[in-house]
């Protein structure tokens, strides 16, 4: 009925974009409020914007869901070594160390070489990897930073650029 061994790979995506959502709930119910971030109107909520991403990614789990147990998923996708699942599973654990070392590390000293780890990983040849990384890094720090006045985290060494 739910096709799990036709599509394994299908159910674990599922569960961790799952995940996210009632991460995010769960953060803006508990550590944002009690920081008195998530209170007050939308303007002044800083958990307005993840809640409605939350929401929305919540809509797009529920579809995936039905497709699945319905058996409408296009290609199956059983729990086997292929091209690229080794790939996919590598940048996924790099990922999660990125986001755990984050808090310590800082934004500026963990991105580019994550951004210039990953491109050149996917066959970007090393100059125009060091390039784009550093290209992206500053990019995104000039939006968030610059423009949209975010905080990134900036680690023991309270690094920002764009403030």
């Amino acid at each position: 009925m739910f096709r799990l061994r036709d599509y394994a790979f299908d159910w674990i995506a599922w569960l961790f974009f799952a995940s996210i959502p009632a991460l995010i709930f769960w953060q803006s119910a508990t550590s944002l409020a009690e920081q008195g971030a998530a209170s007050g109107g939308p303007l002044d909520n800083a958990a307005f914007y993840p809640r409605v991403i939350a929401s929305l990614m919540s809509v797009v789990v529920v579809v995936q869901v039905i497709r699945l147990v319905l058996g409408r998923a296009s290609h199956h996708s059983p729990f086997a070594r292929e091209g690229g699942t080794v790939l996919a599973l590598s940048f996924t654990a790099v990922f999660v160390i990125y986001l755990g070392a984050l808090p310590y590390s800082g934004f500026h000293l963990s991105t580019p070489p994550l951004c210039i780890g990953m491109m050149w990983a996917m066959g970007v040849r090393p100059v125009p990897a060091f390039i784009g990384g550093l290209v992206l890094w500053l990019g995104a720090s000039f939006v968030f930073e610059g423009l949209l006045n975010v905080v990134l985290p900036v680690g023991i060494f309270n690094l920002t650029i764009f403030n």
